[in-house]
């Protein structure tokens, strides 16, 4: 092998390497970024109409709730019976929905639902109606009347929770039945529809 076929072979190679490096990087970065920052998620349930249907794509922004606590009318993601918080948790959390991904599978305990109340707030429901803190609730967003529901009303929540509802009140599984959710459970807020084109921006 000649001196110029030497130095090619090593260029080749060099290039090779760098193509990898790069490849690496990208998917650590997507990697971080998808699991501390912002994440895709689909809709799975009908429990949000009409607000939000099965197979709409959201964007959940995971940082906001760092530094601020939920608040009431937020729409948010969250993990039923998982912590959440934390680097590791997190990472742990995005290489699970990877590998269910490849599966074609997904969590049936990842949920998405409006904050109603937080904790302090104790709410009571009747007449197919939301009070908080003995106010009625102005809710346009809510498909058909609000169902009682199976905790004792008048309910409060406790610290660290949230109460979340669907907005097809008569159709949906939430606090109403499973109790308030654990602020470590949720991965965020949705703050961006990406699809379908035609309702694409703020949820």
């Amino acid at each position: 092998m000649t001196e110029e076929q030497k130095l090619k072979k090593i260029k080749v190679g060099r290039e090779i390497l760098e193509w990898i490096l790069y490849l690496v990087g990208a998917v650590l970065i997507t990697s971080l970024l998808q699991s501390q920052l912002y994440a895709l998620t689909t809709v799975h349930q009908s429990s949000m109409q009409n607000t939000l249907q099965e197979g709409h794509a959201l964007i959940i922004d995971k940082i906001s709730y760092q530094f601020s606590n939920p608040k009431r009318g937020d729409i948010v993601v969250f993990l039923r019976g998982e912590n959440t918080k934390g680097f590791i948790n997190r990472y742990k959390i995005f290489l699970k929905d990877v590998n269910l991904r490849l599966h074609k599978s997904f969590r049936s305990n990842r949920l998405i639902k409006r904050i109603i109340a937080v904790e302090g707030d104790t709410i009571d429901i009747h007449d197919g109606q939301v009070y908080i803190n003995g106010i009625l609730m102005d809710e346009p967003y809510v498909k058909g009347i609000t169902p009682k529901m199976e905790l004792v009303c008048p309910y409060t929540v406790p610290e660290g929770y949230v109460f979340v509802m669907g907005d097809n009140r008569e159709n949906s599984l939430d606090s109403r039945s499973f109790g308030p959710v654990d602020i470590r459970s949720v991965e965020g807020k949705a703050i961006f529809r990406v699809y379908p084109f035609s309702e694409i921006g703020k949820p």
